[in-house]
């Protein structure tokens, strides 16, 4: 993943989609934990920071159901790419520059995410679909 450009089409997805930023978001928290230096060097080339420093203003958020999760998600992305051996200091010294990253850098935000913003999107649904019951293989309906 880190070797295709990735950062970029993504953060312009969430500005084209704003709705879907809470499934980008819980996205970036997880790429960025896993420690891919070449992905936090991406997100300093497109100005990611700044961007997701933005979001959590709240600008950008508005239409979301739960603004308080992928703000939540928002901080763990930030602080795993503190994390970079390589470029963790630059993060930092655009991070120590907003007045907002004060007001959350500390906070516990384990609280505002579910188990995952994207749970059920794959398993579907537990009761018998209407597909299923229309099934020529039931027969008789």
């Amino acid at each position: 993943m880190a070797a295709l450009e990735t950062i970029g089409p993504l953060m312009a997805g969430m500005k084209a989609r704003a709705d879907m930023a809470g499934l980008a978001c819980e996205a970036l928290n997880r790429m960025f934990q896993k420690e891919q230096t070449e992905l936090v060097a991406q997100a300093l080339r497109v100005e990611l920071v700044p961007y997701l420093l933005r979001l959590l203003e709240g600008i950008g958020l508005e239409t979301l159901d739960n603004p308080s999760a992928t703000k939540a998600q928002i901080v763990k992305a930030l602080k795993s790419m503190t994390r970079s051996l390589q470029y963790g200091e630059q993060v930092n010294e655009i991070l120590a520059k907003s007045s907002v990253w004060s007001a959350f850098k500390d906070q516990k935000h384990d609280l505002f995410i579910s188990e995952s913003q994207t749970a059920g999107y794959l398993t579907g649904v537990s009761t018998p679909s209407l597909l299923a019951a229309s099934s020529p293989l039931r027969g008789g309906l």
